[in-house]
């Protein structure tokens, strides 16, 4: 049989590391948050990389491309949420948010998350929960409590990510 002492010091490990799985979640969804419209621009970069050089005009929402003929050819201006930008400048944001998604797609999958978990007991169980959960574990990036099944979890893994939990909604560790 398991010490009281050693089930407390599993429940703490446990604690520490899902700590860390939090810190990279809301690390991962403030970085989303701040970028998102970079990712829209992605979305449609093709299209107005294509607009650009055929020099036709085209309007996709928050952006458009715009054709003035002048006496020596074409000007193209871009319009991007109301604001003149150059060709330069739409460049910059289309490799900004390449490499962004690139960043995003490798630190924030369940894989990155579960780092600090790599060596524990239950791996899989801890990445099954984390997987079923992740939408709902976000909430604790704005102080929420999430409602969680923690249900075919040991007790003391269990009662390391609800303690994490509990820790990181009420602000008392520090959230990168």
């Amino acid at each position: 049989m398991i010490s009281h002492d050693a089930i407390d010091a599993l429940t703490e490990e446990y604690e520490s590391r899902f700590i860390r799985v939090l810190q990279q979640v809301c690390m991962c969804r403030r970085e989303y948050e701040r970028n998102k419209d970079l990712l829209r621009l992605l979305g449609i970069g093709d299209e107005v990389a294509r607009c650009v050089k055929e020099r036709r005009p085209c309007d996709l929402g928050f952006i458009e491309v715009r054709v003035v003929k002048r006496f020596l050819g074409h000007q193209v201006t871009v319009i991007l949420d109301g604001r003149e930008v150059g060709i330069d400048e739409v460049n910059r944001l289309l490799s900004t948010a390449r490499f962004f998604k690139e960043w995003y797609d490798s630190d924030c999958s369940i894989d990155s998350f579960m780092q600090p978990m790599i060596g524990a007991d239950h791996y899989d169980a801890i990445k099954e929960f984390l997987t079923r959960n992740l939408e709902e574990l976000r909430r604790v990036c704005d102080n929420a409590i999430p409602n969680l099944n923690l249900n075919g979890l040991p007790t003391y893994v269990a009662n390391g990510i609800a303690n994490a939990i509990n820790d990181f909604a009420r602000g008392t560790v520090g959230k990168v």
